[in-house]
């Protein structure tokens, strides 16, 4: 295995490495009305960390540019999602990865279900370093929640896309798309988030903590047989935030289309009159309907 030498001993402004150089510095006040413009170009080319550095810095080991791999007790970690966003006038980015229950004595201790994976993230800001934007060196946790099956994280629907939600008193509430096949039904998701950079709440994680999954739609037609075994429907869900009038965490409303089945051998339409809402419930530590 390669030593990582490389990325210890490189600033994190290699992470950035899609930024231009420094231009000249202007002399007259055209360049000089440039300067910002340029400026902003270089923000938005900043590119996110790599996926195996982001497993670097929350497990400290080297997976030799690996986005899945075996660490010590047996434990797999892997890569899970990354995403950008601002908050309170700050630009982040947080990559998550997962790590599988171990064997033996340096596996894991036998407190997560062992059907799970362990959530972890990594959290960089974007910083001015000599008029160059950098990230910072990230805040990791390697236990922000659990969730899964077999062994395995929840797989990202790449179909859809991530949703988020800044609330009153600072925090972000982070909803990322998933799918599960279940008992012949594609199943639709959303994994919640909530990221608490000033610890406003008492929930048990530090920065980021993971709220449950939320379903939203799902497509039973691998299992209906055209017809002959039950009826085939299909259905997916939008997702809105509802900001909460006592400034706490927003209520998630899915408001449902496609089909669902009715009765025997029926199907009905669905609609807004079928919508969900989903509240936080801070004792479970998660959303329910």
């Amino acid at each position: 295995m390669k030593q990582l030498s490389s990325l210890l001993l490189v600033s994190m402004a290699v992470l950035a490495s899609g930024c231009d150089a420094q231009a000249p510095r202007p002399a007259d006040a055209a360049t000089q009305d440039a300067a910002p413009q340029k400026k902003d170009q270089d923000m938005s080319e900043l590119k996110p960390p790599t996926a195996d550095s982001v497993l670097y810095f929350i497990y400290q080991r080297d997976g030799d540019g690996a986005v899945s791999y075996k660490v010590d007790g047996g434990a797999i970690v892997s890569y899970w999602y990354g995403h950008e966003f601002d908050l309170n006038g700050k630009h982040y980015f947080t990559g998550f990865g997962s790590k599988s229950q171990g064997e033996g004595p340096e596996g894991d201790d036998g407190m997560m279900d062992p059907e799970h994976v362990a959530i972890s993230q990594a959290t960089f800001t974007r910083v001015d370093k000599d008029g160059k934007q950098e990230w910072s060196k990230p805040d990791t946790d390697g236990y922000v929640g659990e969730f899964g099956r077999l062994g395995r994280a929840d797989e990202i629907d790449t179909s859809r896309k991530a949703q988020g939600h800044a609330t009153s008193d600072g925090r972000y509430v982070l909803a990322v798309p998933t799918r599960d096949f279940m008992n012949g039904e594609d199943v639709q998701s959303f994994a919640m988030f909530l990221f608490d950079p000033d610890g406003k709440d008492a929930l048990s994680f530090r920065q980021w903590g993971y709220l449950g999954s939320v379903r939203v739609g799902g497509d039973n037609r691998e299992a209906c047989s055209d017809g002959q075994v039950m009826p085939c429907t299909a259905s997916t869900g939008a997702l809105t935030f509802e900001p909460a009038t006592d400034g706490g965490l927003p209520s998630l409303k899915v408001t449902p289309s496609g089909s669902t089945i009715s009765g025997p051998d029926k199907v009905r339409a669905l609609g807004p009159a079928d919508a969900v809402t989903y509240r936080f419930d801070a004792n479970a530590g998660r959303y329910t309907p």
